[in-house]
């Protein structure tokens, strides 16, 4: 088991023993293949990350590099990233959500009063 699956099991029973609830029966995570992912004898399928990301309460992103890593090396992921852009969080889709529903037309580049507001926003909101 290499480095990158170890941390992802430990990731994931750690995130399991904290649930207070068992899997939902019939999900992914009741599965057998599932617990051979728990043991370290299987590998997290990457078409399963979102939903187990979802139950299990934590960022589909985050998962979904920790899952893509038991694949593919890191010079494979930073590729990937570079190429598929800057990941975002569902908090920071929120925010592009607002911005783009907002503008009557396409966003234009932020000016030095916007980029300021912004600031003031999120500085707020903390």
């Amino acid at each position: 088991m290499t480095n990158s699956s170890l941390n992802l099991v430990a990731f994931l029973k750690g995130r399991m023993a904290e649930m207070s609830v068992p899997a939902p029966a019939g999900s992914f995570l009741a599965s057998p293949l599932f617990h051979m992912v728990l043991r370290g004898d299987a590998k997290l399928p990457l078409d399963r990350v979102e939903e187990v990301g979802s139950v299990i309460g934590v960022d589909g992103g985050q998962l979904f590099r920790m899952a893509a890593r038991q694949f593919y090396d890191e010079d494979a992921i930073r590729l990937f990233e570079r190429m598929l852009g800057t990941p975002m969080t569902k908090e920071e889709q929120k925010w592009l959500y607002e911005i783009r529903s907002a503008a009557d037309s396409p966003v234009g580049e932020p000016s030095a009063m916007a980029k300021r507001l912004v600031r003031a926003l999120v500085n707020a909101s903390v």
